[in-house]
């Protein structure tokens, strides 16, 4: 089971209300996808966890639409979602602050992927993320850019004609070296991160993961936060 929320005006599809960009990819269409609360709840084995996060999400966004999603681990695909909480009224107040930053927009939104919404990782928390992905035998690799580099912007992004199956803009940072491919060793990925640091003390750092079988990205989190 997993949670995801939107606000009125970013829960379904219109002219007025989306960004688009220039194509599309397979199985794409404008505000598909919602923000996620906190992280899919794997391992779940009793309704009262869904329903206490469910109470916890309402809590924190009355005026938003809830829903509850399924998905199958096997498959790799969304198979139930049905909404857990309608808002009262079809207007819907402008939210501030942290809250405001959480509802999904691409553009401007500085989110970065997992953990965002943690305080920065420890190098002994890095560490164990760093022991998963070598016990799941996935490659580790870093990645930085620059500030003002790092998320979308119609300000700050060179745009191509079209686009392919996942891409959205500055989707892809400068790679640091190569993906540490064979590596077997959590202290081999701290010194690179380290090195990395020091290189670039002013840019966003992120340790992402790669599955070679699967050939896609499964795990990225940030590691440097300038």
């Amino acid at each position: 089971p997993c949670l995801e929320f939107a606000a009125v005006e970013n829960s379904f599809v219109s002219n007025e209300n989306t960004v688009r960009f220039d194509g599309t990819a397979a199985g794409y269409y404008d505000n598909r996808y919602w923000t996620m609360w906190k992280l899919p709840m794997f391992g779940c084995t009793d309704a009262s966890q869904v329903l206490k996060e469910i109470a916890e999400c309402r809590k924190a966004y009355p005026k938003c639409y809830i829903r509850l999603a399924a998905f199958d681990s096997a498959k790799q695909v969304q198979v139930i979602s049905f909404l857990v909480q309608r808002p009262a009224g079809a207007a819907m107040a402008a939210m501030t602050g942290e809250k405001e930053m959480k509802v999904w927009n691409p553009i401007n939104n500085k989110k970065f992927e997992t953990f965002s919404y943690l305080p920065p990782l420890t190098d002994a928390q890095i560490s164990k993320q760093v022991d998963m992905i070598i016990a799941k035998s996935l490659s580790p690799c870093l990645e930085f850019a620059a500030v003002e580099n790092s998320f979308v912007s119609n300000e700050n992004t060179v745009r191509f004609d079209g686009t392919a199956a996942g891409y959205y803009d500055n989707r892809y940072w400068t790679m640091w070296k190569l993906p540490m491919f064979g590596c077997t060793d959590a202290s081999q990925v701290l010194k690179e991160i380290a090195e990395c640091r020091k290189a670039y003390p002013k840019c966003y750092i992120r340790l992402a993961a790669f599955d070679s079988a699967k050939q896609v990205q499964v795990i990225s989190f940030l590691v440097q936060r300038p």
